[in-house]
Order: structure tokens, then sequence, then C-alpha cells
């Protein structure tokens, strides 16, 4: 218990901001989500922009120092709230990898989704270009080199790599599926995530299958528009 206040400005259907909830649940440490209308537009209006001038989520408040960016945020509670570094190592290697596979999530992985997924929300799409796809398999085909050697994204422990990985992943599957004789090691590794943090599943597994849903039916009413 921490006697100090932790508020996560949030929403639930963000892989990034319930990476940062479970992170936060790894560490034992109790945080106060306060949604945000997205829908509605609150993100872009005072007050809130003036909190985070790049009005995204997840963004922390911890007792008045204002964070945003999901990764950044895991790492700070880490180093904050950590009994141990095994979420974020210190050994300089070993941060390092951790960082290059955080930097990949969220310039690469993310990155591929918000550029499948914006043309769909804005219309523009009815189908998924295929050169996009291919892309997508690309970055999964660079994550499954990753795992060539370790059980985990860093080494053979779980880090906040995992973590926010493991839930960027099934978004970009709904468009890119995983190839059996090409992604063994991310299926087997997906598995052991899971495994591995008990309450991974019910925090997260509605969530894809929900935009999956979402997003037939947004190609579907793009594609009756043409």
């Amino acid at each position: 218990m921490i006697d100090q206040k932790l508020i996560l400005y949030s929403t639930d259907y963000s892989p990034p901001v319930r990476s940062v909830r479970v992170v936060a649940k790894l560490l034992g440490i109790e945080v106060e989500l306060r949604d945000v209308n997205l829908v509605g537009g609150e993100h872009l209006r005072e007050p809130f922009v003036k909190l985070n001038p790049e009005h995204t989520l997840p963004t922390l408040d911890d007792n008045g120092f204002i964070l945003w960016d999901s990764q950044t945020i895991c790492a700070y509670l880490v180093d904050k709230y950590g009994k141990d570094d095994s979420l974020y190592p210190k050994d300089l290697q070993l941060r390092a990898k951790c960082n290059q596979r955080l930097f990949f999530n969220g310039s690469t992985l993310f990155g591929r989704l918000r550029d499948i997924g914006r043309p769909i929300y804005l219309g523009e799409y009815s189908e998924v270009p295929q050169r996009k796809i291919d892309e997508a398999y690309d970055n999964l085909n660079a994550l499954e080199a990753f795992l060539e050697n370790d059980l985990f994204l860093v080494g053979n422990q779980l880090t906040i790599a995992d973590v926010c990985v493991a839930l960027t992943i099934p978004f970009l599957l709904i468009h890119a599926p995983l190839k059996d004789d090409k992604h063994r090691k991310i299926s087997a590794w997906l598995k052991r995530v899971s495994a591995t943090i008990p309450f991974f599943d019910e925090m997260n597994a509605k969530y894809p299958e929900e935009h999956r849903i979402f997003i037939t039916d947004l190609l579907e009413k793009n594609k009756q528009k043409k």
C-alpha cells in the first residue's frame, strides 16, 4: 500500500491503458481510474489538454507529477514502486534490450495498428490493402526472431516489454493472423505471458474480439458507402 494518490486517466478499450493497469497490479499498486470519454471529445478539451497537451491516454497523475505514454509510465512505476527490478532490469544491457522491445512496440507494432486503423475509422478503407497486411507480417516476423532463443522478450523472465507487446499483438492479429509454420514462438510466448500473469486473461481477453467485430462492421459500412 502506498500513501500517495495515483490517478490514471484511461479508457477500457486501449491496449496502452491496460498495459499500465496490468503493471500496476503486478506491483500491488492501487490506481484510481478516471475514464475519459474519447467519443465525446473530452480528451480534446480543457482541463484534460492542460494536463496533457498531447491529449493521449493513458495519463498518470502521481500526487501532482503528470506523465503520459504507457511504456514510460510502466517503466516509471517499476522504478519507483517495484520491490525489485525484475520487470524493468537495472542491468545496463538488459535495460537497453527491454527499451528496444518497448520502442519496437510503440513505434512499429502500435504504429502499424494506427496505420491500418485510421483509414478504416475515416471511411477510406472498405478493405485493408494487401501491402499493409504484408508490412504487418514483416513486423510479426521480426518479433518471432526476437523470441528465437528466449522464453520472453528480454531473456527468460517477464518484463514490462512482454506486457506491452502482448497487449498490442492480438489487435494486429485481426489483420494479420499468425501462421502456424512461421510464428510458433509468438504463439507459445503469448500463452506463456498469460500463464505467468494469473489475471491477464480476465483483464484483457474480451477486448480483441470486440474490436474485431467493431472493425468488421466499420469495413462493411465503408463498403456500402462506396
